[in-house]
């Protein structure tokens, strides 16, 4: 197995609650994460600690990878951390961290790839693995900033 640690920041013009809220309670990935093809609530009723999760990402290579997480830390609106287990194996983190009005969000992902055919490849690819990933965080901040200014919150906090 070939392992991978990335740590990505975003900087989303939305305060942490908001974010929070988005992330783990409001709509799903798909929704405005172009990158996550499908992700499903396996434990529906659970929320925080031992939730779990399947999704489904495809960045610019013509690949997918099928991860479950499972969340093992749950602080809202400043943290959440999870392992994941599937075609990625490891763990996960969320931090967010107000920046005046908006959040400053790290998200950090120590993985190996269990993939024949990937780990086959990584000596030579792990770069281009690499940028893929990064694309694919680029993505999804974009789609987050952009789901937020589309969807403000409405009096008593309906969208």
């Amino acid at each position: 197995m070939v392992a991978y640690s990335f740590v990505t920041r975003w900087r989303v013009a939305a305060p942490p609650e908001r974010v929070w809220q988005v992330i783990t309670a409001g709509p799903s990935f798909t929704e405005w994460w172009p990158n996550v093809i499908s992700s499903k609530h396996l434990t529906p009723g659970i929320t925080g600690v031992g939730s779990q999760y399947e999704r489904v990402i495809r960045g610019r290579l013509p690949y997918t990878l099928r991860f479950v997480s499972t969340t093992t830390l749950f602080e809202p609106p400043r943290e959440f951390a999870y392992e994941a287990v599937g075609d990625l194996v490891g763990h996960g983190r969320w931090v967010f961290e107000p920046n005046g009005q908006g959040t400053n969000l790290t998200i950090y992902w120590e993985v190996v790839t269990t993939g024949f055919w990937m780990n086959l490849l990584a000596p030579l690819l792990k770069g281009v693995f690499a940028w893929n990933h990064n694309q694919v965080m680029c993505s999804g901040e974009r789609g987050l900033a952009q789901w937020l200014a589309a969807n403000p919150v409405q009096a008593e906090g309906k969208r």
